[in-house]
């Protein structure tokens, strides 16, 4: 067990989740999601502990970001540089675990399905603390694809995630449940087919529950918060959008206003809106596109107001809401592009003022409203004169 509490404390995302940024500092990993960040880090050096502490301190300041650091009971000596710099403690919680079930239980997967998902955040909301908030899981939902599980069943729920060969609770919604995720077998489900082992943080009448089940308590965690500077960021820079109503909402507003039809031969894909322009791009060189994508990116920061979002949609994948002002630079990459390589890409406000409409099979990019004011005549240098214009 000590090998999988190992792999815990020392766990990083090789892909940052969506709108987030990993950045490192010798054994520390900080993850800056836009809204608060996090520290993960195996083995400390002995020496230069405070510099290293008050390094990360000033980082997580820059981004503007709350900061959570978990303290395991192993790391002795951290909780007092952590204090020393500013942080505050959280009640310390056991952390058990245990080689996985053999009992083969099925459990109901709740799975991506919105309103199962709406039950559970109501679930997970009336209860905890939990060791990662269901918000959070839900927000990288789709960046953990099928590492991730999410059950409900009554009005019991949990969500887990599989790190390497080790199952973690991220939340559970009460001592009732702790049995049955102990008792299932992990690996029937095929994502799942290498975890060896389940971890899990608790205290109280959880952690009773987890023990009774057969769960062993292997050490303490202890996680040590840093408030930001200022009024942090309420919403990631970033936020990927699959099956939420909010995804569903704007492709339907968007085929109402615009007659979107799809086909591969009829052209052009939409009702092109008086005031836009459609370019041919099948031949553009990798060299032209990026010059496209940058200025459609900085007419689209241009245009839009302090804050408002805009959509990237990718049709029958998953789209992506996202703040132009907060991506790129420092921040995390902008999602998608400009040019339809394979389906169907646009740029939206929620209003459908303004954006592009990339057309794969046409090979054609259509940019329309006030975006198409403030770069036409750039891009009209970039990419040549467009192949129609719809005059407003």
């Amino acid at each position: 067990m000590e090998e999988a509490l190992d792999r815990l404390r020392g766990a990083v995302p090789v892909i940052p989740p969506a709108g987030a940024v990993i950045e490192r500092d010798g054994p520390i990993v900080r993850t800056h999601y836009g809204t608060h960040g996090e520290a993960a880090h195996g083995p400390l050096p002995e020496v230069d502990l405070d510099a290293l502490v008050a390094r990360q301190a000033e980082a997580f300041a820059r981004h503007n970001e709350p900061a959570v650091w978990p303290v395991y009971g192993t790391d002795a000596g951290l909780a007092g540089r952590l204090r020393a710099a500013g942080f505050t403690a959280e009640p310390e919680r056991a952390v058990l675990g245990c080689p996985i079930g053999t009992d083969t239980i099925r459990l109901p997967r709740a799975g991506h399905h919105w309103p199962w998902l709406r039950r559970v955040a109501g679930l997970a909301a009336e209860s905890g603390p939990h060791r990662r908030p269901f918000p959070e899981f839900l927000a990288d939902a789709a960046h953990l694809r099928q590492s991730s599980e999410v059950i409900l069943d009554g009005d019991r729920a949990a969500w887990l995630e599989a790190i390497g060969d080790v199952m973690v609770v991220g939340g559970v919604t009460g001592p009732g449940f702790a049995a049955t995720l102990v008792a299932q077998d992990w690996r029937v489900a095929g994502p799942h087919r290498g975890v060896r082992f389940l971890l899990a943080e608790a205290t109280g009448a959880l952690c009773e529950a987890f023990e009774a089940a057969g769960m062993s308590v292997l050490t303490t965690v202890t996680r040590y918060h840093l408030p930001s500077p200022r009024e942090p960021a309420r919403t990631r820079p970033v936020r990927v959008l699959s099956s939420e109503p909010e995804h569903d909402e704007i492709w339907t507003r968007f085929a109402e206003q615009f007659a979107f039809r799809p086909h591969t031969r009829r052209f052009p894909g939409i009702a092109e809106p008086a005031g836009s322009a459609t370019w041919h791009v099948g031949d553009l060189d990798g060299t032209r596109l990026d010059a496209m994508d940058l200025i459609v990116h900085k007419g689209l920061r241009a245009c839009v107001a302090p804050g408002e979002q805009l959509y990237w949609l990718d049709w029958q994948h998953v789209g992506y809401r996202f703040d132009p002002a907060r991506v790129d630079g420092a921040g995390p990459r902008r999602p998608g592009a400009v040019f339809p390589d394979g389906d169907y890409h646009l740029h939206l406000t929620h209003d459908l003022r303004l954006g592009t409409f990339g057309h794969p099979w046409e090979a054609t990019v259509c940019v329309f409203g006030d975006l198409l004011t403030r770069i036409d005549a750039e891009l009209t240098a970039a990419l040549g004169e467009p192949i129609r214009r719809s005059e407003g």
